[in-house]
């Protein structure tokens, strides 16, 4: 099969799932990312031929993510491992990771590297946490600064995180999950080659030892987490390839609480946060204001609810002075 005939085979056996440009989309990214032939040789070169297309296509047919049949996908420059029980990394969540970022430039503005330059090269100059962190006293302490993806997933949050500041900052990051699976998707990435960090544990939010997990990391300085938030109600308007194939544990929550995790999470940071320490979430927008609330009468501060590029209130972040 050539690589015009597989585009077009695509576009004919794909339509009844994801429609004509979707298709073409996911044809021209299975002849990169699978068959290595890029979209500048995929116009010059039609004519080229791939060998053993069909078990690709089948499986693209029945509505597997491409993500899964390629074992990877692109997440702020890099690419993150991803399969089966691991949930895919999305766009938005680029979004928060770029937030933090941003703060965190502002805490340490002389040090933090060019967010739009991640492969700037030069000398490494670490820092401890010498500038306060909002009125925390972090700022008269020497220890690292620390940060803690929870429900982290595949791990591209806290990898993302730990690779941009840990070039100029003294950091500890650590990410969290209850699936076995995804925290060795999130162990076998390898951003930074000779590191020990991130650090990935194994937690239940919802039913963990929150004393033990104090005992082990210590106070945090930032708390990011990007968890379930889909109410079971939304199932009907999400497309096969996403409920058929991602963990339904790492997308969904019951319709009667869908800001449990939240909850939980938030009082996880009323213990773990030093004071103004920061909170950050990627949330569903149509709980905005109940999130909102529930950090209001759990006496975090500075509440904000932020747009995501399409204009949907998709993040949240607070500070915490207990």
């Amino acid at each position: 099969m050539t690589v015009r005939e597989f585009i077009d085979d695509c576009k004919r056996r794909l339509l009844p799932l994801y429609g004509k440009e979707e298709a073409a989309s996911l044809a021209s990214r299975a002849l990169e990312d699978i068959f290595n032939i890029s979209r500048t040789r995929q116009i010059t070169y039609p004519e080229t031929e791939i060998e053993n297309p069909e078990t690709v296509m089948s499986r693209l047919e029945s509505g597997e993510p491409i993500q899964y049949i390629a074992g990877f996908e692109y997440f702020c420059g890099e690419k993150f491992k991803v399969g089966p029980g691991v949930l895919i990394p999305r766009p938005e969540t680029e979004e928060l990771v770029n937030l933090v970022c941003t703060d965190i430039s502002g805490i340490f503005p002389s040090s933090v590297p060019n967010l739009s330059n991640l492969a700037r090269s030069g000398a490494k100059t670490p820092i401890k946490c010498s500038q306060p962190l909002q009125n925390s006293k972090v700022g008269n302490t020497l220890r690292p600064f620390k940060i803690f993806d929870v429900c982290t997933g595949s791990g591209c949050i806290a990898w993302t995180l730990h690779k941009r500041l840990s070039e100029t900052i003294t950091l500890e990051t650590y990410g969290c999950d209850i699936s076995d699976t995804a925290l060795q998707y999130a162990r076998s990435q390898k951003l930074l080659y000779s590191c020990r960090w991130p650090l990935f544990l194994k937690y239940d939010v919802l039913n963990g030892d929150l004393n033990m997990l104090k005992s082990f990391i210590g106070k945090l300085d930032v708390i990011v987490s990007n968890p379930p938030y889909i109410a079971e109600k939304e199932k009907e308007q999400m497309h096969k390839n996403v409920l058929d194939f991602e963990p339904k544990e790492a997308l969904f929550v019951p319709d009667s609480n869908p800001i449990l995790f939240y909850e939980k999470i938030a009082e996880m940071a009323r213990e773990l946060l030093s004071p103004g320490g920061l909170l950050y979430f990627e949330i569903n927008p149509l709980f905005a204001d109940e999130i909102e609330q529930m950090l209001k009468t759990k006496s975090f501060q500075n509440i904000s609810i932020l747009e995501d590029l399409s204009g949907r209130r998709r993040f949240a972040k607070a500070n915490y002075s207990n």
